[in-house]
């Protein structure tokens, strides 16, 4: 705040008082509580839909009566409008919620976006988050986004086809220790004899999820999934044996290229019964509940309970064009980081909180995911300069892989030749 010095500072002061003391919400400011403001969330499509956003942009309205929220969705390709938008000047958007830190930071690198440093105050201080996922959009002193939900890379599978097919029994279903062990599950479960199989028993997916699948395989293998200045470590010989297993698997005929041409086509197999495990978000298995019931589950990826997860989160950001920042950290104070806002995303569609205390009283389905998060040696999201570049890269040569002779080692040394060409710095 301005020094002032008038003999007002003392009213003022007393209105722009923002702190949160014993647990209880206060104002951020005299503006935004006093104030005719008008509020425009956009969010990503399924965060509409994961999320109570629209309720709790209601909600915000009864409780400030001054404030009238706008929410809408925004397009798929939103933050490359955003750029082009934001950089000219044009803003009409006041909070944004939905993308990955490596999306984000192109923005952050732009210097387009205001940080929330402040916001980091009472009951909202940096320690009661998970940490991975707010340090990672510190650019110099700032930090340029704010997480509001979590994901974790894990094994989601059909209980019942693993049982049927000898691995495990409905207490104790078999875990993979090892590659060698996931590709015997994937043949065990497949059904079907022709070139399309009636079940396949794997999906790696490759059109979503590359640097966060490779590197949580990485890691999970015992691997060093990133260099000491936080870049990618493209030479870990992991990789070569992530894509040996993948083109194995696949082409052997356990695992479905479905994800080549349609990005869902793992989490709609899985919930149709046609595919028996996938590697994806742990939020796959909660949502399959509402086709398999008890029978979708988490698995660990083999090592993965020994050598932690990957974590990655979805933020929140401001454009530096906003004129109700204030109103925006009232709103995410009181409605989008509030434990019922992320009861819902949780319990429904498997979206974790980014605050820890947002953990307490959510069901069983999260206590194992918790635990493999909680492993000080679990990885998680790195924001470089050119990670979309780097993401397309590990999608074409994955589908190359398993629909041409290149072999899992040339596959490994084209793509860290290509990586090398990329500015992959983390954002600073």
């Amino acid at each position: 705040m301005k020094k002032l010095v008038f003999i007002t500072l003392a009213l003022l002061l007393v209105f722009s008082f923002s702190v949160f003391a014993g647990g209880k919400q206060e104002k951020v400011s005299k503006d935004w509580t006093k104030a005719k403001l008008t509020v425009h969330v956009e969010a990503m499509g399924w965060i509409l839909k994961k999320f109570p956003v629209e309720a709790s942009a209601k909600k915000f309205m009864e409780d400030h009566p001054n404030i009238t929220m706008k929410v809408s969705a925004n397009a798929d390709n939103s933050l490359n409008n955003y750029m082009l938008n934001w950089s000219a000047g044009n803003v009409d958007v006041d909070l944004a919620l939905g993308g990955a830190a490596v999306q984000v930071a192109k923005l952050a690198f732009k210097n387009l976006l205001v940080p929330w440093n402040d916001f980091y105050k009472g009951d909202f201080t940096r320690d009661h988050f998970l940490t991975h996922v707010v340090e990672l959009t510190k650019r110099g002193d700032n930090y340029y986004a704010l997480p509001f939900m979590v994901e974790a890379m894990s094994l989601e599978a059909n209980r019942k086809l693993m049982v049927e097919a000898g691995l495990g029994t409905v207490s104790n279903p078999a875990k993979p220790k090892t590659l060698d062990d996931l590709y015997m599950f994937a043949k065990k479960t497949t059904k079907g004899s022709g070139p399309v199989k009636d079940v396949y028993g794997f999906s790696w997916n490759f059109t979503n999820f590359g640097d966060q699948q490779l590197f949580c395989a990485v890691n999970d293998l015992g691997g060093k999934a990133y260099n000491d200045d936080g870049s990618p470590n493209m030479k870990a010989p992991e990789i070569a044996k992530v894509f040996s297993f993948i083109k194995r698997v696949t082409m052997d005929g356990y695992g479905t290229k479905g994800t080549i041409t349609d990005t869902n086509a793992g989490r709609s197999g899985l919930k149709a019964g046609t595919v028996a495990i996938i590697f994806e978000a742990a939020s796959r298995a909660i949502e399959a509940k509402s086709a398999l019931g008890n029978d979708a589950i988490l698995l660990p990826f083999p090592g993965e309970e020994q050598n932690g997860s990957y974590i990655y989160a979805h933020y929140s950001y401001i454009p530096k064009g906003t004129k109700v920042k204030d109103a925006v950290y009232g709103f995410m104070r009181e409605q989008v980081l509030s434990k019922d806002f992320s009861k819902f995303g949780a319990e429904k569609y498997g979206k974790l909180p980014s605050l820890k205390r947002n953990f307490e009283g959510l069901s069983s389905d999260f206590t194992e995911v918790q635990k493999w998060m909680a492993n000080p040696k679990t990885v998680g999201d790195h924001a470089w300069v050119e990670g979309s570049k780097l993401n397309s890269y590990i999608w074409e040569i994955e589908q190359e892989l398993v629909s041409s002779n290149i072999t899992a080692q040339q596959a490994a040394d084209k793509l860290a030749k290509q990586a090398s060409q990329l500015n992959l710095a983390v954002v600073k």
